[in-house]
């Protein structure tokens, strides 16, 4: 059940049924969940989003049933907190990802070539609904083939790079998105790169790289024949992310002169590279 086929559920709606179960202190019978979430179709013996969602939790390790007793969550959301969304976004990431001890789960292959190809476009300067995708840029992957096979898979994988923090609705455009990944890289940066004390910059990429490798440069990235020629240059998606930090005043981009190995950061406000020696990260809410 791919990640991208209906009837799978947008993550939501999932984020529903995981709130459910994280509030209830044992294992939650099939019949409760649909009881409480779904009441109008309890008469129903066709599969329902309930159900749906629940497949897709355990397709990604993230629920499971408990010996008949009923479903409980698993893995990162075993402990999650009922109203905690981002740990449930960097659970749902790491599992579509294939990090941190999880193996990339098979459901979300279309999704993860997706988020990969879509990650190599230009926030800057580029939005996208459905028609400008289908007629102008996704028979540009390495292997020739289509990203998204109809428009069906469109609506579902915005709702999938939205949730999982690697894409967001376009701010002056109307049913646009764009490859926005700064949510995703702020929660990689708060989790791992201590605050205020500056780090050199290109160890800063190849973090976000190591943490989000469906970005050009990461390893998933590279595997599907996206590779980047100078590993120096942040891509167009992650230096806007990184511009969008240093603006919300989470970041701090700084440029030592004699620095021997700067990154470049595409900034529109020059008209040439920024150059940058060491990132910053500054106390901020929690992410």
């Amino acid at each position: 059940m791919a990640l991208l086929n209906t009837p799978v559920p947008y993550p939501g709606e999932i984020w529903a049924v995981v709130r459910f179960l994280a509030s209830r202190s044992g294992p939650v019978a099939y019949d409760t969940l649909r009881t409480f979430l779904e009441p109008h179709s309890r008469e129903s013996k066709k599969p329902t989003t309930v159900h749906y969602a629940l497949a897709a939790l355990r397709s990604l390790g993230l629920a499971e049933e408990n010996g008949g007793q009923g479903w409980i969550l698993a893995g990162e959301l075993a402990v999650l907190s009922w109203d905690d969304y981002a740990a449930f976004q960097r659970a749902l990431r790491s599992a579509v990802l294939g990090l941190r001890g999880h193996q990339p789960a098979e459901t979300a292959d279309d999704l993860r070539r997706a988020l990969v190809w879509s990650l190599t476009r230009d926030p800057f300067s580029e939005s996208f609904n459905w028609t400008v995708v289908d007629s102008r840029h996704q028979r540009d992957a390495p292997d020739g083939e289509l990203i998204f096979v109809n428009d069906t898979r469109w609506p579902p994988f915005m709702a999938w790079a939205t949730s999982l923090g690697l894409g967001a609705p376009a701010p002056h455009i109307a049913q646009r998105y764009i490859p926005d990944c700064t949510r995703a890289v702020q929660q990689v940066l708060e989790e791992h790169l201590p605050p205020v004390a500056p780090a050199d910059a290109l160890d800063v990429l190849r973090l976000l790289r190591e943490h989000l490798p469906v970005l050009p440069g990461g390893a998933i990235s590279n595997n599907l024949g996206y590779g980047l020629a100078d590993e120096r240059t942040a891509s167009a998606a992650l230096s806007f992310a990184l511009m969008r930090g240093k603006n919300e005043k989470w970041l701090v981009l700084s440029s030592d002169s004699d620095a021997k190995q700067p990154i470049k950061v595409q900034d529109p406000e020059q008209s040439s590279m920024r150059l940058c020696s060491s990132i910053a990260r500054q106390e901020a809410a929690h992410v």
